[in-house]
Formats: structure tokens, C-alpha cells, sequence
């Protein structure tokens, strides 16, 4: 290796430990490698091996791309929902996403899926004019261009996933969300999978917002502002119970003085996918009930909430589904090794082998079906 390359990995491998958050004393526990020798790799001193530099990588949660190609990736901004208080926990997490998503490109353009899909697009450009009904008009806008359905929570999350190619994993992290949006690998969602449904749901529509607006707040500031969370708040209700399937369920369940239960709001808050109190605020908007009065039905509906068992969460797989199958495609056409295919879905080099066990009868003759 030239001194010019050198000094550049010296800067990658530096870089990479900066972004995990990791101290050099913390890299050396991790990697094995010592200090003093990660220090003279950062420093240009001393040529890592390529061994050292593939035990690094898997430390700094790394593809070995990022210290030997020529142009050096812009790294992505990550908004947060609720993150946690540890910069240790915030950066580690970062640095897992940003390798999955990482994964998921290689996967696609490994097997020829490199496929995106235009976003629906709000009408205002400008950050400081986007208010609270524009974004109840884009949720609406939204729900209609992704056809939703009357429950859109059912189908959200799959028709972002298989439809618009938005890569949405899940993980259990100090947190709620993470979205962010990639020049390499396009749009992509972080979810805790120790939440709740109902919860991951409406995560999941707020961090929607903040990806369809990412090109108007982003060129304001890489944070969100309480303003633009709020905007979130609002477009994540409004696309997950639209008007006119809300109003059709309450004028259902209404008895003759115009009166819905709260039990009954909360069996709708189920139906829809989303929480007691998302429901209450909704309804109260939807029907312009006074403030005072809401907050009276929201403590009620707290009061409601403890006499209630704590809904179950469904479990949820880390991998997106078209993640798992490209991934498989990749390795019955010999792209991607075992040990490759083992760690790109988290599996055991053994269980990894029962995949080529399962498909011993599979041709990789091309067979095309006449569609007209």
C-alpha cells in the first residue's frame, strides 16, 4: 500500500470509531487489537493488516468498502423519536441501523433489485409555512395515493416496505424511532420492537412524515424542531384514522343523544391500530369538542387504561421480509457465501447451511410465464 492510501484508512478507521462512540480503550476490549496500535493505524504510523482491518470492521459495525474504496460515503442524518440519554447507546444503535440498511443495498444490487419508488410529495416547499392543516391535507393525500384502506395501520407498514422499497427494521434499543434518508441507500426506518403494536404503528406514520418532508426541514437544520414533531403528531393521527372511516365507526356505536362510550373509543383505538389516547384527541378534533372536556375524557381514558390488561405485542422479525429474500436469491446464486448469508441475517453458520439443505430440489433454470 501507498502512504497516500494508508493515511486515508488511517482517517476511515478513526472516523468509524468517532461515529460508534467507542474510546480507543473500548475499540482495543472490543476488537483484541491494542491501543497503542489502533492509535498508530489512525495516526498513519503503522499499516493495518487486512485481517485487522476485517475484525475492525465488524467492531465499528463496518463493511470493508468503507476503508478501501476510493470516495468515502456521506454519512446519513439520523432524526431520533424519544432517543435514549446514553451517547454511548445513541451511537451504537446508529452504527447497527446504518449497517443493516447498508446490507439491504448490497443485497439489492447484488441481485439486480436496485428498484425505487417515488414518495407521494407535500405541496408546500418551505419549512416555516408548513402548518398543522396542510399536514392533516398531506395525510390525507398520502393515505389516498398509498391506497390505505378505511384502516391504514393494517397495511402500512407492507406497502412501504414492497411498494416503495422504504427499508424498515426492527430492534429493542433505548428509544422509540429512527428515520433516515441516504444518498447510498435511500429511505430507511428505525422501530423498537419491545413496543407495543400500537405504539410501532404510530411510530412508524410520524417518522413517514419526516420522510416525505426530509428535503424541506432537512435544508433548515439536521434536528427536528418541537414544531415540526408536532407536525408529525398531527399528520401520523390524521393518516391513521381518516375522516371518513372515523366518523362512519362512531355514527355506528352513537346512541340516540349523539354519545359514544369510552369503552367503545377504546375497542375503535384497537380496530384502528393506534392508542386510547390518540383516539380521544382525534375525536375531539374531529368534532371540535372543547379543550377542557378533552382533558377530562383523557383522564378518564388513563383511568380506563389501568383497568385494562396492557395489550400484547405481536412479535416482530429485526429482517424485512424482501431483506430475507433477496438474501437467499444471493446465496442460491452463489453472491453471497455462507458466512456472508450467515451474517447478514444473524444466523449461525449451521443454520445458515440448512438453507441450501431446504432448497436441494431448486432450479436456477429461468422459467417465464406468457402475460399476453
Amino acid at each position: 500500500m501507498g502512504k497516500e492510501v494508508k493515511m486515508d484508512i488511517g482517517r476511515r478507521l478513526k472516523n468509524a470509531r468517532d461515529a460508534i462512540g467507542y474510546t480507543l480503550e473500548k475499540a482495543e476490549k472490543e476488537s483484541g487489537i491494542g491501543a497503542s496500535s489502533l492509535s498508530e493505524f489512525e495516526n498513519g504510523k503503522r499499516e493495518p493488516k487486512f485481517s485487522q482491518i476485517n475484525v475492525l470492521a465488524e467492531v465499528y459495525k463496518r463493511s470493508i468498502d468503507f476503508f478501501l474504496t476510493d470516495k468515502l460515503p456521506v454519512e446519513p442524518v439520523m432524526l431520533w423519536r424519544d432517543g435514549p440519554g446514553s451517547q454511548e447507546e445513541k451511537k451504537e444503535t446508529e452504527a447497527e441501523f446504518r449497517r443493516l440498511c447498508q446490507q439491504y443495498h448490497k443485497l439489492e444490487l447484488c441481485t439486480a433489485e436496485m428498484r425505487k419508488a417515488m414518495l407521494p410529495q407535500p405541496d408546500v416547499t418551505n419549512a416555516d409555512q408548513f402548518s398543522w392543516p396542510q399536514a392533516e391535507l398531506f395525510a390525507r393525500k398520502v393515505q389516498k395515493e398509498l391506497c390505505l384502506g378505511d384502516i391504514p395501520s393494517a397495511s402500512l407498514k407492507k406497502i412501504l416496505e414492497e411498494r416503495y422499497y422504504v427499508k424498515i427494521f426492527h430492534l429493542e434499543f433505548s428509544g422509540s424511532a429512527i428515520s433516515t434518508v441516504s444518498e447510498e441507500f435511500g429511505p430507511a426506518v428505525l422501530l423498537n420492537s419491545r413496543n407495543v403494536a400500537w405504539r410501532r404503528n404510530y411510530d412508524l406514520a410520524h417518522e413517514l412524515f419526516h420522510l416525505l418532508t426530509w428535503g424541506i426541514f432537512r435544508a433548515k437544520s439536521k434536528e427536528p424542531s418541537e414544531n415540526e414533531d408536532k407536525l408529525a403528531d398531527s399528520f401520523a393521527s390524521k393518516l391513521l384514522m381518516p375522516d371518513e372511516s372515523l366518523k362512519q365507526r362512531i355514527a355506528s356505536m352513537a346512541n340516540e343523544q349523539g354519545e359514544a362510550r369510552l369503552e367503545q373509543l377504546d375497542d375503535l383505538a384497537r380496530e384502528f391500530g393506534v392508542s386510547l389516547d390518540a383516539t380521544v384527541y382525534r375525536v375531539a378534533n374531529l368534532y371540535r369538542i372543547r379543550k377542557e372536556d378533552t382533558e377530562k375524557f383523557l383522564a378518564a381514558a388513563k383511568q380506563l387504561a389501568k383497568l385494562h390488561k396492557s395489550r400484547e405485542s405481536d412479535k416482530v422479525k429485526t429482517l424485512p421480509e424482501r431483506y430475507c429474500d433477496l438474501a437467499q436469491r444471493a446465496l442460491r446464486d452463489g453472491r453471497l457465501s455462507l458466512m456472508q448469508f450467515a451474517k447478514y441475517m444473524g444466523i449461525s453458520y449451521k443454520e445458515a447451511q440448512e438453507y441450501l439443505t431446504d432448497d436441494e430440489g431448486f432450479t436456477d433454470e429461468e422459467i417465464s410465464i406468457p402475460v399476453a
